[in-house]
């Protein structure tokens, strides 16, 4: 027990609070961040190919929507009309896109 006590006593005299009449300057330290507030880093699931999350992680290491319990959205399934209508636009500026690669290519071979 004794020497507990004489290991507080060193600790305190040592690290102790500065005495009121001393000339160094004092630094003020910020309030610890509490557990919510602290940056976990990038969220920790790994995707199917092995991709991390891009979003921020919360309390416990994964963002919200990875989040053990958390509601996964549902996959949105294109219509046949909207599949449609990107062929018909496709297929209407496919000659406007072809010429302008075709051009870019010749601009890159003359120079």
């Amino acid at each position: 027990m004794e020497a507990e006590d004489s290991a507080k006593g060193t600790f305190d005299e040592t690290w102790g609070a500065p005495s009121g009449n001393e000339t160094t300057g004092s630094h003020t330290l910020s309030p610890p961040l509490a557990v919510g507030d602290a940056d976990q880093g990038p969220c920790l699931y790994l995707g199917p190919n092995g991709q991390r999350c891009d979003r921020r992680a919360l309390a416990g290491g994964y963002c919200a929507s990875h989040r053990p319990g958390a509601i996964s959205l549902p996959k949105v399934a294109l219509s046949k009309r909207t599949l449609a209508a990107i062929v018909a636009i496709s297929g209407i500026l496919w000659p406007f896109l072809a010429d302008l690669v075709r051009e870019i290519i010749r601009w890159m071979h003359s120079h």
